[in-house]
């Protein structure tokens, strides 16, 4: 009974196994794109007459990131997401856009997202690749929102700096169809900027945030809140620069079944054991 007992036992490891190896993460670094120096792109320019929204999707990685284009000739706007790979942590303004507030990528150099968010368009989404769950991702502020929030921008509406009970904070919000729709599945809040109860704080390097809570998400939406409010909504420039998105595999229902099976064995097993 004991070499029976043993055998079942090594059978479930064994099966265990096989679940650990489907959980394996992976990264969205954005090091597979292919930039210039101080680069970035976000999908430009668009194609659609002026004043229609155009959606484009962005990809890296096998994960894709939605951006929207408005052209107004000669110019276009965007709302959704960017790939940059800018450091500039000094210069103030929209013309800096693009720059991570902590000098480049995560590891201090390299490509990543910035997810920047109007009222007035769809929510920056990101589509994870199919059979994939999301686990975690690292975040900063992008250098236009910090300087903002740490010396006032009068272009901006946001005249004066943050000051005691002023916040700015990002969710991501998981959903189970792959166009941001479907079932929410939960979501995970960070504060930007926190100056309530006595803090100061601006992020200002890139930070790791859990996004278990997002539990099997296919796709995730972002969205900004703030104590920085205006007639239009929130005066800070509601951006965030985001790098490692490290998603796993979501396990094979087959995979599972076996393990159950191999669990109602080994448990009938050592209750026959007890037995004799």
């Amino acid at each position: 009974m004991r070499m029976r007992t043993r055998a079942v036992t090594t059978a479930i490891l064994w099966l265990a196994g096989i679940g650990t190896s489907a959980a394996s993460q992976y990264l969205v670094d954005f090091e597979d794109l292919t930039l210039p120096g101080e680069g970035f792109t976000y999908g430009g320019p668009g194609t659609a007459a002026d004043y229609l929204p155009e959606s484009v999707l962005l990809a890296s990685e096998s994960a894709s990131f939605r951006t929207t284009i408005t052209r107004y000739s000669p110019d276009e706007y965007w709302s959704g997401f960017a790939f940059s790979n800018r450091g500039d942590t000094t210069t103030a303004g929209y013309t800096n856009q693009y720059s991570s507030f902590a000098g480049g990528g995560a590891g201090g150099g390299g490509n990543f997202a910035i997810a920047y968010w109007q009222s007035y368009d769809p929510a920056p989404l990101i589509v994870l690749p199919a059979g994939t769950k999301p686990v975690s991702l690292q975040l900063v502020n992008t250098t236009y929102t910090a300087l903002t929030m740490r010396d006032g921008d009068v272009h901006n509406f946001s005249e004066g700096e943050y000051g005691p009970g002023d916040f700015l904070s990002v969710t991501f919000s998981g959903h189970s169809a792959a166009d941001g729709t479907g079932a929410p599945t939960g979501s995970a809040t960070f504060l930007l900027a926190d100056f309530q109860n006595g803090n100061q704080t601006i992020i200002g390097s890139w930070t790791p945030l859990s996004l278990a809570a997002l539990g099997d998400a296919r796709s995730i939406s972002i969205g900004f809140a703030s104590s920085d409010l205006g007639p239009f909504g929130i005066n800070t420039p509601t951006y965030v620069a985001i790098d490692n998105l490290s998603v796993a595999p979501v396990p094979e229902p087959s995979a599972w079944t076996l393990l159950a099976c191999g669990a109602v064995a080994w448990i009938s097993c050592r209750r026959r054991t007890r037995t004799t």
